[in-house]
């Protein structure tokens, strides 16, 4: 039997065929209501943490290690009253880059205050991955139930995804299916509608499409809870026979019907709270979800005027703290037909918002809402392809007039050539989309060609911003493609890391090209085996496809042996920032410097060569870097590849950095300088490991203030490198010479307490700890503010309350109460006396259009007048009222000094 899967942002649809008959919907049972059980055909994609008495030990109940969730009708309508127990929006989360797609994130929250959130503290967190499994694993658990001589694992699964998933969103939702034993093909959701329409409609169907010629091309429009997918597919007739090709993918579109709720909340928050306030994040999540079931109501055929809509008090406000308003028909449609699908010109470019008025909880929704706008870009980056038919799907073209206003735009940018297609079932046509797909792979109908939706780039170290075409657009699955003619040179025994690009043009394998345009993709990393050839470095070939279930696979081919040997490359998602070869530092670095790298290293070498070390006086140790920056110039102008040359030469001698106090500080002043930030460079990550496990040990010489000194600076330079453990293990060691007395921390004997101040920098500096013990240094630093007027804690309390991260996922980010809190203290400061503050306070007033992160638009108005009246000009003030990105100064700043040359963090 084959099943489709459409695992939507905000339903899923399952449809099922027999191999001699046409697909159906299967009716998913789930809890519909308190205690009543149903089988609707629409699962809400919505996963509720119940409590005892709400089903948690019911049939429909699922366990993930120590939570329980609920799925379904029941879940999207006891969340909406409890909005921190719910996890919406999965989907979207499971794009997202800029968060660790398997931690668990998920209700979106930060910490803040333990007593306002006591409510929620039998509420584990789920990863994204975690979240659509349980999605899956409800499905699943149906299926079996209603067929149990044909459960779903050993059935052939097709589970659509957008059009626009990276590669890495691809992998990481098989990663969720086989989670649960699933085995699945993955399938465009744009093609899934459009096998839908060859379904239902047949040859006719494709007949319209083609119109009067022998070619059509039919637009098609996908706008769900979550995204909006676009794909262009060419329908031609060649011999007689009718061809259809999927020729062009739009760019990942976080925008639907969750951001048309979004601005209905905003616009009813303006009428429930006084003018500068704001409801709190667990509220406003309520108001969302009225907001979407009045828009639902209030845009269906036959719809009533207005539809009221009440949050109830909370905590002793309970009673008689009831907030109303009510949202009326024209409203809605003048915020939809308007804000979301206005009338455009095809040359409109989209506009670039700043201003993150439409963003909540967490997710980075598109700035400009006018989808109008996004498709009209969409056809001018394929001035080619004029579309001859249009195909609307999705669950927001349920509304008659959303889709009369989108035809009637496309029609007039094609002087009415082009021709809606029937669409009866926009939520449901996706999933029986794809049980028609799974037929045709069965022979049972006709086939959709096109491909990689992409071409694929590896980036070239030593070339520029420069890369070679690996994977062309058009790919088709299973077949492999080898650059044969560009190999590679990588280091055997040791982790290799690319950077990997994505591009819409038609290059062939091998070709070179410009890397600017192109979207960076998370990198790829393998370890290829010591060959125990003596070789350092081995020649290999890059190998591309897309696998047969719809995934891209790259692998490295040793060059030119008998029986060459296979090294799968996998995404690193911890590190999507910064270039990335698999060249090797020290052949680069020996091409630009010649004989003064030999020099160099005999330098490392008389310092703390195992002969020479115990003899070399002090005062050549304390001359090293002199020697070093005689030969390459001072060293902030030394670029990456030399600086970590250098740290791979004084690293090979860590274990004689011990000899004396001189070495101890010189080893820890090198290693930290030429490591920093600790990423974006080749081998970052293992360098880093190696660094990480000296942490343990400390100094031998812990009477030394100047080594414990390098020793603190080294952790904070290299300290964006740090996974989550080390930087914790840091937090343990410097916490009691941080904390008050009486929080009662024991410090480890083995460190030494004498550079407090550079203990404060590197705790405030680690950004992978967890949030409730980052609000916890915060507050130590805070408390010391009343006594203390050093300028350097109101720093340390902007970086540790900072909206913006630099390297950390943004769940660790502290949440904006609490930031409230301090910046009420700071806000009674004089800030004329305190150099520091109002970069501080800029740092954690920062828009990100996070309502958990981002702190009251009161707060950041009197910020504002703060710096105006200390003559800070506008472009240093706007951040705190208008998205801005984080840049390299910013990151200079942060880091409290330059980068290498050569290397930039990338976001």
């Amino acid at each position: 039997m084959i099943v489709g899967i459409d695992l939507g942002t905000t339903h899923c649809v399952v449809a099922f065929a027999e191999p001699e008959g046409a697909p159906t919907l299967f009716a998913i049972p789930q809890l519909v209501s308190d205690g009543r059980e149903g089988a609707p055909r629409l699962l809400p994609s919505f996963l509720y943490a119940p409590l005892a008495a709400e089903g948690a030990d019911g049939p429909f109940a699922l366990r993930d290690g120590e939570s329980t969730w609920l799925v379904g009708t029941f879940a999207q309508a006891r969340g909406a009253e409890a909005a921190g127990r719910l996890v919406s929006s999965s989907k979207s989360w499971l794009s997202y880059p800029r968060v660790d797609r398997r931690a668990p994130i998920l209700p979106w929250r930060l910490a803040g205050d333990p007593q306002e959130d006591e409510h929620l503290r039998d509420v584990a967190q789920i990863s994204p991955v975690t979240a659509a499994s349980l999605l899956l694993r409800h499905i699943q658990r149906a299926w079996d139930a209603a067929h149990p001589d044909a459960p779903l694992a050993q059935q052939r699964v097709v589970l659509t995804v957008p059009a626009s998933f990276d590669a890495v969103a691809r992998e990481l939702t098989v990663t969720a299916a086989r989670a649960v034993g699933l085995d699945v093909r993955l399938l465009e959701e744009p093609q899934a509608a459009f096998y839908d329409l060859m379904r239902r409609g047949g040859d006719a169907a494709l007949r319209h499409a083609l119109g009067d010629g022998e070619e059509g091309m039919v637009l098609v429009c996908d706008v769900g809870g979550g995204t909006t997918d676009l794909s262009l597919v060419r329908v031609s007739r060649r011999a007689g026979e009718v061809e259809v090709e999927r020729v062009a993918v739009g760019r990942h579109l976080l925008l639907g019907g969750d951001n048309m709720d979004l601005a209905l909340a905003h616009l009813c928050e303006r009428r429930l709270v006084p003018e500068g306030e704001r409801l709190d994040e667990v509220r406003f999540a309520q108001l969302v979800a009225r907001c979407r079931t009045a828009k639902e109501e209030l845009l269906a055929p036959d719809a009533p005027d207005e539809r009221p809509i009440a949050l109830a008090g909370r905590g002793s406000q309970l009673v008689g703290g009831t907030l109303r308003t009510q949202l009326t028909r024209d409203e809605v449609e003048q915020v939809a037909l308007e804000g979301f699908f206005p009338e455009v010109a095809a040359d409109e470019p989209v506009k670039t918002v700043t201003r993150a008025g439409l963003v909540a909880f967490g997710l980075p929704y598109e700035r400009d809402v006018a989808v109008t706008r996004h498709l009209a870009a969409f056809l001018q980056r394929h001035p080619d392809e004029r579309p001859t038919a249009l195909l609307l799907n999705g669950g927001v073209f349920q509304a008659p007039e959303l889709a009369a206003r989108v035809a009637a735009v496309v029609a007039s940018w094609t002087e009415g050539a082009c021709r809606l297609l029937e669409a009866p079932e926009p939520l449901a046509s996706v999933a029986l989309g794809a049980a028609a797909y799974g037929l045709a792979l069965a022979g049972k109908g006709r086939r959709i060609t096109g491909g990689s939706p992409h071409s694929y780039y590896l980036g070239l170290r030593g070339e520029g911003d420069r890369g070679i075409c690996v994977l062309p657009k058009g790919a088709v699955e299973g077949q492999p493609h080898r650059s044969d003619e560009h190999p590679l040179a990588v280091t055997v025994g040791r982790k290799v890391r690319f950077e990997l690009f994505a591009g819409d043009d038609l290059d062939v394998v091998g070709a070179l090209v410009a890397t600017g345009p192109l979207e960076r993709q998370a990198p790829l990393v393998t370890t290829l085996a010591d060959w125990g050839t003596g070789e350092r470095e081995a020649a290999v070939v890059l190998e591309a496809e897309v696998s047969a279930i719809g995934t891209l696979e790259l692998a490295l081919v040793e060059a030119q042996a008998d029986k060459p040997r296979r090294f799968a490359l996998a995404f690193d998602l911890r590190a999507a920032e910064g270039p990335a070869t698999g060249g090797h530092d020290e052949a680069s670095a020996a091409a630009r410097y010649g004989q003064r790298l030999d020099e160099a290293r005999a330098a490392v070498e008389a310092i703390f060569g195992k002969t020479t070390c115990k003899t070399v006086p002090a005062r050549e140790v304390k001359g090293l870097l002199r020697k070093l920056e005689k030969l390459f110039g001072p060293r902030a102008s030394w670029d990456a590849t030399l600086s970590r040359t250098l740290f791979d030469a004084v690293m090979r001698h860590f274990k004689r950095r011990r000899t004396s106090a001189e070495h101890e500080r010189m080893f820890w002043m090198l290693a930290g300088f030429c490591l920093r930030p600790g990423v974006g460079h080749p081998r970052d990550d293992e360098r880093v490991q190696s660094l990480g496990k000296l942490l343990s040990q400390g100094l031998a010489h812990r009477e030394e203030p100047r080594s414990w000194q390098q020793f603190w600076i080294a952790w904070r330079r290299v300290a964006a490198g740090l996974d989550q453990a080390i930087q914790t293990e840091l937090r343990d060691l410097v916490d009691p010479f941080l904390a008050p007395a009486e929080a009662g921390l024991r410090p480890n004997k083995a460190f030494k307490n004498d550079q407090r101040w550079e203990m404060l920098e590197l705790g405030t500096s680690l950004e992978r700890v967890a949030a409730e013990r980052r609000g916890e240094l915060g507050g130590w630093i805070v408390e010391r503010t009343w006594t203390e007027r050093d300028p350097r804690l109101w720093a340390g309390l902007g970086r540790v309350g900072a909206r913006e991260p630099v390297y950390g996922s943004t769940h660790h980010v502290v949440a904006a109460r609490t930031i409230e809190r301090w910046m009420d203290h700071l806000l009674r400061e004089r800030w004329a006396e305190i150099p520091t503050a109002p970069r501080a306070a800029i740092a954690m007033c920062r828009v990100t259009g996070d309502r958990a992160r981002d702190v009251a638009p009161a707060t950041r108005d009197e910020v504002h007048k703060r710096l105006a009246d200390l003559g800070f000009d506008e472009a240093t003030i706007r951040p705190i009222h208008e998205h801005v990105e984080l840049d390299d100064r910013d990151r200079a700043e942060i880091y409290g000094e330059a980068l290498p040359v050569g290397l930039t963090l990338k976001a």
